[in-house]
């Protein structure tokens, strides 16, 4: 990049049958005040009309189309080596249920430029539905307690939330990941499928020196989940499975076996959630899916090279 020039960012976006969500997320990217960007959406072999929508309606767009479902992780791997050819400074991961205002890009890398030991900075997250809410700020690793605290959640928004602060792990439904950090670091960790593979980033991250940071003056408005509404069962399982064995791969705090009994709680507390919201028939996969992640061996960091 040339002194002054306009870093180059890669818009990277996941999808699988949520055509609507994306045409409105593509069209929030397209009116950013960001003037160097190219985006790249791959597609999860929809059967939604999703592929021909983003042909006739954003053409500009790098399409990739997958002939299965992969996984998150596998698509936005897939759209990062895509984008690599362009040499971008920056990769924006986005999340194809979110809307993005028009300054919010440039307040991002503003900040990624302001230090070269920031691997990401995300966005201040808000509900679509009720942007006084936020949906998150981060977790931070504390050495004495067993699991990361969540920053935010759910809470009304206010001043101190709009300064720019470091944390651990970040959300990953939008993510400005600086290039350099990848080649190092790896990619996203495939064997996630979805759920905890932009925790696991941020740790690999975090454990090479390099800073997680908000943004909470950059917001985006996230309408929470949607894909994973479309399979329930199957996405509660992979959620509780994939909490297991990140755990399991990451020390937190003083010792194992206080984690394990931290997560067990935790795990006792939503089952009765769900018996008693009226989910019932969430309790059998996300019991599956600890069980599971408790037995099976925790797999190696898969397809995460950056030169595959």
């Amino acid at each position: 990049m040339m002194a002054n020039e306009t870093p180059l960012v890669v818009v990277v976006i996941a999808n699988w049958n949520l055509r609507k969500d994306l045409l409105e997320c593509l069209q929030s990217i397209y009116e950013t005040d960001y003037t160097r960007m190219h985006v790249i959406v791959v597609d999860n072999n929809s059967t939604d009309d999703s592929v021909a929508s983003v042909k006739r309606q954003f053409p500009q767009a790098q399409l990739i189309e997958r002939s299965d479902n992969g996984g998150y992780a596998v698509a936005l791997n897939d759209g990062i080596r895509a984008g690599a050819v362009l040499d971008p400074e920056f990769f924006l991961v986005l999340n194809n249920d979110t809307l993005v205002p028009p300054d919010t890009l440039g307040k991002l890398v503003e900040v990624m430029l302001s230090d070269c030991r920031i691997a990401i900075v995300a966005p201040k997250i808000v509900y679509h539905e009720h942007p006084e809410r936020i949906f998150s700020l981060g977790d931070r690793l504390y050495s004495w307690l067993p699991l990361p605290i969540r920053i935010g959640r759910k809470a009304y928004d206010r001043p101190e939330y709009s300064k720019t602060l470091e944390f651990d792990y970040l959300f990953g439904c939008a993510l400005l990941i600086r290039t350099d950090s990848l080649k190092q670091v790896g990619l996203f960790d495939t064997s996630f499928f979805m759920y905890y593979e932009d925790a696991d980033l941020c740790r690999r991250m975090r454990d090479k020196g390099w800073k997680n940071v908000r943004v909470g003056s950059a917001i985006i408005r996230h309408k929470a989940s949607l894909s994973s509404k479309l399979v329930p069962e199957k996405m509660v399982y992979l959620r509780a499975r994939n909490r297991s064995w990140f755990y399991r791969r990451y020390r937190h705090g003083p010792h194992p076996i206080l984690t394990f009994f931290a997560l067990l709680l935790g795990s006792i507390k939503t089952v009765f959630t769900y018996l008693f919201t009226g989910k019932k028939s969430q309790i059998r996969p996300y019991v599956s899916g600890t069980l599971d992640g408790l037995k099976q061996p925790v797999p190696r960091l898969t397809d995460a090279n950056w030169n595959l």
